[in-house]
Formats: structure tokens, sequence, C-alpha cells
């Protein structure tokens, strides 16, 4: 496989994504998506749509060295290579499409700011609502750095992007500053100046992008929910699952168990839930290549677990390994700490912080999308951000003021509270995580369990092996558990949420240093 893939990096996969990767290593982890609307989204739209534009941008690339199949022949020729060749349709229509959106773009001083951000959303609608911010050396960081970091990808990338209409006014980097002055933002602009004048150095000297410290900044803003209550939807017979397990050999922080975790829940959902094995994707460190656990594959894979995700479509998510807890820099933690997953990568890409997690894999889901969360690490207990959580001993659901809302209907299972660590044990001469050992046993005994009876189960068993991690429930919606029957696939929630979205943080919070494994 990995000669396969290395006959296949043609001289356009081999130019750079906006975060700075390579496009063969920003696209190979996933398989295409589309949205709602069929419309190709993902690490594979973006890649697609930075071919159309180096086609309208260089009209005599069939005369380029290595283009001879031409830059949209060859994210297609690669999406086959990656095993993705049944999915090869939506390339293809979108190839069509974006030529048309292009197009139709013509004479809109913002067109850049239509391209997508990480967590999907257009630039404009990103960076609008958020305040820049600066790192330790005063370059822009945060939306609004990742946006320049983007845009400067772009310029270098399409040398004649003044060809296109969109764009001979001003540049992609002029229209993120205009916009930035027309959000009256105007005492960032020295700031984001220098940003932009660094990017281009760093990229000219083929050093690191980006240029900043690297840190998520959460959306903020809030709506009216399109509708309250109803009847659950129609199962559509959908179901898709991101199982990321990460042991670290060969590190002081080396697990045993996580990747043993990843084949158990894998199990688990074909047996009991009739999952596919072709819709789900395993990253898991004792593979190579892209299938790996790194920071941008794992973003890469909650992007693809819910593009055009549907009312009645079922998503699970689970996640073995090390957590941590960071220092927030938004305010929005109460202790001002955030709760974030460690990917293989984490000493040198950083981690995946709690509002990451749910802008990528909360945010956008629809009223009627039901998604199961496992995260079988330390400090998990509020590790996505759900708003309520389950308190057995009172019986009822605690929400924390200032909690973001979204309209589907996602339960978390945390492998202890946000201040305990989760264990690895040895079950039967096999290691694996201790809450996912109790929880799929716990399933397969007895899948009739009400919420908090399977609670009370997987408590048992931790308890019976000495274990002194306590698994927590958070949820998107407030429902009554005692009278449900927990399974991953049933009864999905309609949102009960009137206000979807999240508000601007507190303006103090205490401060505390650094992260530590757990």
């Amino acid at each position: 496989r990995e000669a396969s893939l290395g006959c296949c990096l043609m001289a356009f996969l081999q130019r750079l994504a906006p975060n700075g990767q390579k496009w063969s290593a920003y696209c190979a982890a996933v398989p295409p998506a589309s949205d709602g609307e069929g419309r190709l989204v993902g690490a594979w739209g973006e890649c697609m749509n930075s071919a159309v534009v180096f086609e309208v941008c260089n009209p005599d690339w069939e005369s380029m060295p290595g283009f001879q199949d031409g830059p949209a022949g060859q994210v297609i020729d690669f999406c086959n290579s990656c095993g993705f060749g049944a999915l090869g349709h939506l390339l293809e229509a979108g190839e069509g499409a974006m030529h048309e959106e292009l197009e139709a773009s013509r004479g809109d001083p913002y067109a850049f700011l239509q391209h997508r951000a990480r967590n999907g959303k257009t630039w404009k609608d990103y960076c609008g609502p958020m305040e820049p911010a600066r790192d330790s050396r005063g370059f822009i960081n945060g939306a609004w750095g990742e946006c320049m970091t983007a845009a400067v990808i772009f310029e270098h990338q399409n040398r004649e992007w003044s060809r296109l209409p969109n764009y001979m006014e001003d540049g992609p980097a002029g229209q993120v500053i205009n916009f930035l002055l027309e959000c009256t933002h105007d005492p960032y602009l020295d700031a984001m100046n220098q940003t932009e004048a660094a990017s281009h150095e760093a990229f000219d000297r083929n050093q690191h992008l980006p240029v900043f410290e690297d840190v998520y900044q959460p959306s903020f803003g809030t709506h009216q929910a399109d509708s309250i209550g109803g009847p659950p939807p129609r199962p559509t017979g959908r179901k898709k699952a991101l199982l990321i397990g990460c042991n670290y050999q060969g590190t002081k922080a080396e697990l045993r168990g996580c990747i043993n975790d990843v084949h158990t829940w894998q199990d688990l959902l074909v047996q009991e839930y009739g999952f596919n094995d072709l819709d789900m994707v395993l990253l898991t460190d004792d593979q190579h290549g892209p299938k790996r656990p790194t920071l941008a594959n794992m973003r890469q894979g909650l992007q693809w677990l819910v593009a055009g995700a549907q009312p009645g479509d079922i998503l699970f998510l689970q996640f073995s390994g090390h957590g941590t807890q960071v220092q927030s820099r938004d305010g929005m933690e109460a202790d001002g700490k955030d709760e974030a997953l460690c990917p293989t990568d984490y000493k040198e890409a950083g981690y995946l912080v709690d509002n990451e997690i749910y802008d990528l894999a909360v945010t956008p889901l629809q009223s009627g999308v039901k998604m199961t969360i496992i995260l079988d690490c330390c400090h998990s207990g509020t590790a996505v951000d759900l708003p309520f959580m389950w308190e057995p001993r009172h019986g009822n659901w605690t929400e924390e003021c200032g909690s973001p809302h979204t309209a589907g209907d996602v339960q978390m299972f945390s492998g202890c509270e946000d201040d305990q660590c989760s264990m690895d044990v040895q079950r039967h001469g096999r290691a694996g995580g201790a809450m996912t050992t109790a929880m799929t046993r716990a399933i397969r005994e007895c899948p009739n369990f009400t919420y908090p009876d399977l609670l009370n189960r997987l408590h048992q068993y931790l308890q019976e092996d000495g274990h002194e991690q306590y698994p927590r429930l958070t949820s998107s919606q407030r429902f009554d558990p005692r009278s449900k029957c927990f399974s991953m696939c049933e009864g999905a929630v309609p949102n009960m949420n009137p206000v979807l979205g999240v508000g601007a943080p507190p303006r103090h919070q205490p401060q505390r240093t650094g992260g530590f494994l757990g």
C-alpha cells in the first residue's frame, strides 16, 4: 500500500493545504464526504476546490511538468489509490460544481472569505464575530491568524491569482485585512500586517507554517432554534463511526490497551448495532502513514464523521489514550482549564481541546442526528463541553452557566471525572481500558439498561476491579434517563434547546498553567 501511495503523490498533491500540510497527507486519512445537499465537503472538498482554482489561475497547466493529468484529475486518481474509489463520483461532481461556484462568485469583494475554515464554517462566518488575539511574539493567532495563513498559502500556490476576477482588485490577504477593518478591528492592523509578512517569509524559506502559536479559538454567537420538540426522526439506516486509539509506543507515556479498545468497540458496533466496517474510520498508532491518530488526522476524522449528517443518522465517536488539562485561553471554563485529548504527535502538534471537539463534532448536528461519544482517558468528565451532566445521587441534570447548546442529540460517557485518571486493565490476558472493558461487557450482558442502570453497572464493575475512576454521563439534550433505555441507534431525542450556540465568554477567569498527561 505504501508503494502504491508513493506512485500517486503527483505534483499537485505535493502542494500545501491551508494548514501547511501537503494535500496528500491532509486528505488521505478519511474518505470523501458530502453535505446534505450533496456538495463535496471536508478535506477532499478543500483539495478539489484548490485544484479547480489552480487550473483557472494557470490555463497552460497541461504544459507544466507533473500536471499532465490536471490537478483535479490527480486528486481523483489519488482518491482511488487511497482505497476510496467507490466515492470518486463525489469528486467528479464536486469539480464541476466548484467551477460553477467560482464563476458565480465573480465580483464578490470577500471571495476568499467564502473558503472554509477547519471547523467547516466560511472564514467570514468564523472570523466575523471573533475578537483577534495575539500570541507571545505579537503575531495574530486564533481564527484571524488561521485565515491569514490560509490566504498567504493560497497566494503562493496560485501565483497568477490576479487573473481571477474575484482577486483583481484585492488579493486573498488583502481581502482578509479589509474584512478585519470592516469589523472595526483597526488596533490589530499592524499585528496582522506583521503576521502576513512573516507568513510570506516562512513560505519562501520553506519554514513551518503557521508562524504563530497555534491556539484554537472557539466560535461564539447564538441564534433561535428552528424547531423544538416533536417526534423522533425516522431512522435513515446511515451509520458512521470514528475510532481512535493511541498507545504512544516507545515513549515514556506508553499505554498498552488503547488500540485493543478500538477493535473492541469495532466488534461491538458490528455485532450488536449493525455498523458496516466500510463506514468506519480507525486511527491507531500501530499504523503508518495517513491512518495514524495525529492531531491533523483526528481533526479530519471529526469533520468526516459529521459531514452531511441528516435527521435519523447514527454517529459514534470513541477515543482511548491520554487525556490532559491545559490552561483555558478563551474564558469559557469555570476552573480555568480546558480538557484535551492527546494525539500521537501531541509533543509536536499540541492537543485537541474540548472547545474544538465541540465545534467540529457537535455544533454542525441537526435535530434528530444521534451521536454517542466514548472517551476512555484521564480528565474526560466534561471533555466535549456538553451542557447537561447527570447527577446519579440526586437523579437530575445540572447545567453549567454559559454552556454551548446544539440541536443534535449527543450523549457522552467519560472514563472518569475531570480530576481523575482512567486506568488500563488486563482481562483474559488482553490489555484494555478499564471503562471500555466495563461498558462493552455491560452492553453485551444487557443491551436494554436504562441510562442510570448502565452507569451503576459501570461503577460496580470498576469498583469490583479496584478502580476509583467514576464515569460520567453528559448530554446535549435534557431528557429523562430513568425512562429511556440506552441505545446507540434508537430513540433520538429531538432538539429541546430554544437557543443554540454559545454566548461571549466571561471577562475574568482564574489563571492556570501547563498541561499534564493522565
